[in-house]
């Protein structure tokens, strides 16, 4: 009798798609990569037009509708969409660091986000700054799905940090009312098991980057404060001492 010959499961092949499928996916990408085109070389959100978007990617605007909702739907995809090269450049910093080494990774991944901040300033306005809330001021879901794709990143590092048993605040040195906040963010980004000392980490170590990051990006006292590296190297460092770590070399 011939021995049985275990196969290994493979993937079920991805589905086939037909050419109107692929042509409706390509105007799709076509029309956000004209929309954020148009975000970035006009510095702004009152010059994205559905005709400015449909004459760049070579369609009449009523063509547009039949992929997007309106001017409104296509903010929010490419927030999305932005949200999600953010997170592939600050994971391509972590991956230059030694494994393990959660000082380099954070210093890197922050490091990254303001260089990336500062070389797409309209971008940075629309997912962090005020734009968003002005074009969509309905946008809460769309806003907590954009932290929960941050947290994906932020939380498995902090989440290290705990098990090392970094120095936190314990629960009752929080405000009820911050407690309850904080709860509610950690909780959204997908950080269930965070510690609340923790989370409360992330949002007053964040509260501090966006700080800078907005110096940076709308050129607050400027006429010091020129290329904002020095004061991110020392704000991190800051940081990092209050997790009780010490800054490392990282690799760019």
């Amino acid at each position: 009798m011939s021995p049985v010959v275990s196969v290994p499961a493979t993937d079920p092949a991805p589905p086939v798609q037909s050419r109107r499928e692929r042509l409706r996916d390509e105007l799709h990408r076509e029309v956000l990569t004209a929309a954020r085109h148009q975000l970035a070389g006009q510095h702004g959100l009152s010059k994205l037009t559905m005709a400015a978007v449909a004459k760049e990617v070579g369609v009449t605007p009523p063509a547009l509708y039949r992929h997007f909702e309106n001017r409104q739907d296509v903010i929010a995809q490419l927030c999305v969409l932005i949200v999600e090269e953010v997170l592939e450049e600050l994971g391509a910093a972590v991956a230059r660091q030694e494994p393990g080494d959660i000082s380099a990774a954070l210093v890197a991944s922050t490091r990254a986000s303001l260089e990336w901040a500062v070389r797409n300033p309209a971008e940075f306005d629309l997912v962090i700054g005020s734009g968003i809330r002005a074009e969509l001021p309905d946008s809460y879901a769309l806003q907590r799905r954009m932290a929960e794709l941050v947290g994906g990143h932020y939380v498995p590092l902090f989440r290290e940090l705990a098990a090392s048993g970094i120095p936190r605040p314990a629960d009752d040195e929080i405000g009820p009312e911050l407690a309850e906040q904080v709860r509610r963010y950690r909780d959204a980004v997908g950080g269930h098991d965070l510690p609340l000392g923790v989370a409360h980490l992330m949002v007053t170590s964040w509260r501090q980057v966006y700080g800078l990051q907005c110096m940076a990006v709308y050129g607050h006292q400027e006429f010091a404060f020129g290329d904002h590296v020095a004061l991110h190297e020392d704000l991190v460092s800051s940081l990092l001492a209050q997790m009780g770590l010490e800054p490392h070399p990282t690799v760019r």
